[in-house]
């Protein structure tokens, strides 16, 4: 960690978690007469991150410069020009208590990789992102493992001696078998901050008193790594660990070349999945790009049933969140220096594994829009929980999908399985008007009830607004306990029908 102090006691330093100083160029002080009696001393500071170790196993790959994350005294009361030339930086956290820490301004942020500002307080943190340090990620998996559907182990050790630790949650009172199965993890770039703020919220809304987590903790299972590199995290450093190594690339390597982390992640889905293996894989990350995105795997290079289910999981996560539209989704071959390609070479399309990327700035492209905070994050997290809700069923009777092939239907439907974005194995389309549909939901509480229509469109980067969509197509109350039936009418030749969701109202 690097300390320097400069005229009129200006001191930088970095000797806490997760912090990240490098070389100190240039630091300058000049007073600024604003008045005939009062003058204000204004610095002018150039900084350079410490980059990343040189990677021992990839050599041709770039330490990366990304993060930053330190201390400035004697600043208070003071004018301060920061530039920091070998970072992206746009619009960083600052904050006077190491703790509570906010955007600066646009005005502060007017020239790129620079923050020009006064501050109010003596001693003043500056971080690319909002930090979600290795004690954050300490505290919070204690905090959750004290819950009665979650418990934390240890499931190995860093390079440096670290605990990696994992979450499981469920509701212990239902028996395993036949739950679905997931696993996620995040930080492997541990300047991706934004990605441990997702997973908070997701674990947040998981654990939370509203009857339909608790259905879906009745239906499934989680495995969830929030902390893949603490040595990464804790050191402060951007995208590797300690010594260099950029675990995201490093899952097809000889035994003498992989790191331990991905040994332990190895060993424990191994461990996890020696009956069966996981209905889905998310592998969280944050990214300069200006948007959300999944990166998709190409039927080429997959298959075209594992194409269409990653576009589904994707198509309905834009359901649940505004900040996700089709053009920002990412598609690439499959690759098996990946975490999703290891899954892809060791159990095939059985598990659905994606990388999802949240950015540091601004979401949709738009930096008039909405911008990345902590809390919009959260509700990232929720859509993610709801995602994975309507793709496998999780819902219970709070919130229940059911497919056109499980449905009674009269003449009039043909079956079709062509590049559209559908559930199941297949879809309907209508051949002529009144053909109908009755679609059972099965025994319900008491209560109202909203029906939502899914919308095939098509499985291509870009769609309009209104396929791959849930659209409500009514309500309806139940008195008393029971079965709800729903029966659908075509209202013309040529409509779509595949999914029908129903959502119990508060």
């Amino acid at each position: 960690m690097l300390s320097a102090t400069a005229p009129a006691q200006l001191r930088l330093s970095a000797d806490f978690d997760t912090g990240n100083l490098g070389k100190i160029v240039r630091i300058d002080s000049m007073h600024l007469k604003h008045r005939p009696d009062d003058s204000v001393r204004m610095y002018s500071v150039e900084v350079l991150t410490r980059p990343d170790p040189k990677n021992p196993v990839d050599p041709d790959v770039p330490p990366s410069e990304r993060w930053f994350h330190f201390r400035m005294e004697g600043v208070g009361g003071k004018n301060v020009f920061l530039r920091i030339p070998n970072t992206e930086v746009r619009r960083p956290f600052y904050s006077y208590d190491g703790t509570n820490y906010m955007r600066f301004t646009q005005r502060e942020n007017l020239i790129p990789q620079t923050v020009h500002t006064f501050f109010e307080r003596d001693t003043v943190y500056i971080a690319y992102f909002a930090p979600y340090t290795h004690r954050h990620h300490a505290d919070d998996m204690e905090r959750w493992s004290r819950l009665p559907y979650a418990a934390s182990e240890v499931i190995g050790y860093s390079a440096q001696g670290r605990p990696i630790r994992m979450l499981t949650v469920t509701d212990p009172s239902v028996p395993e078998s036949g739950k679905h199965r997931f696993w996620i993890h995040a930080r492997v770039h541990t300047s991706e901050a934004p990605a441990s703020w997702h997973i908070k919220g997701f674990v947040e809304h998981l654990l939370d008193s509203s009857l339909l987590s608790a259905q879906i903790r009745r239906n499934a299972i989680f495995f969830i790594v929030p902390e893949t590199n603490p040595d990464g995290v804790f050191g402060g450093y951007s995208r590797s660990t300690s010594s260099g190594v950029n675990l995201e690339i490093n899952w097809n390597r000889p035994a003498e070349q992989t790191a331990p982390e991905v040994r332990v992640l190895k060993r424990t889905i191994e461990r996890l999945t020696a009956d069966r293996p996981m209905d889905a894989a998310l592998n969280t990350h944050s990214q300069i790009a200006p948007h959300i995105t999944y990166w998709i795997h190409t039927a080429e290079s997959t298959s075209p049933s594992f194409f269409r289910r990653e576009m589904l999981l994707s198509a309905l996560t834009m359901n649940h969140t505004p900040l996700y539209r089709p053009g920002d989704q990412s598609f690439s071959d499959i690759n098996s220096k990946y975490p999703e390609g290891w899954f892809w070479d060791t159990v095939g399309d059985k598990t659905v594994a994606l990388t999802f990327e949240t950015p540091y700035t601004y979401y949709s492209n738009d930096p008039q829009g909405e911008w990345v905070t902590t809390e919009n994050l959260a509700q990232v997290g929720q859509a993610t929980l709801l995602t994975l809700s309507d793709m496998f069923n999780l819902g219970g009777t709070e919130r229940k999908v059911v497919d056109a092939e499980q449905t009674k239907r009269s003449g009039g439907w043909s079956e079709r399985s062509d590049e559209q974005v559908f559930f199941g194995n297949s879809y309907f389309v209508s051949e002529q008007a009144g053909a109908s549909a009755t679609f059972t939901f099965g025994k319900v509480p008491a209560g109202k009830y909203e029906i939502f229509k899914w919308i095939p469109g098509p499985s291509t980067p870009t769609y309009s607004n209104d396929a791959n969509r849930w659209v409500r197509i009514g309500r309806v109350t139940r008195r008393r306990k029971g079965r709800l039936t729903w029966t659908y009418k075509a209202a013309s030749a040529g409509e779509m029908l595949d999914a029908l969701l129903v959502v119990r109202m508060p």
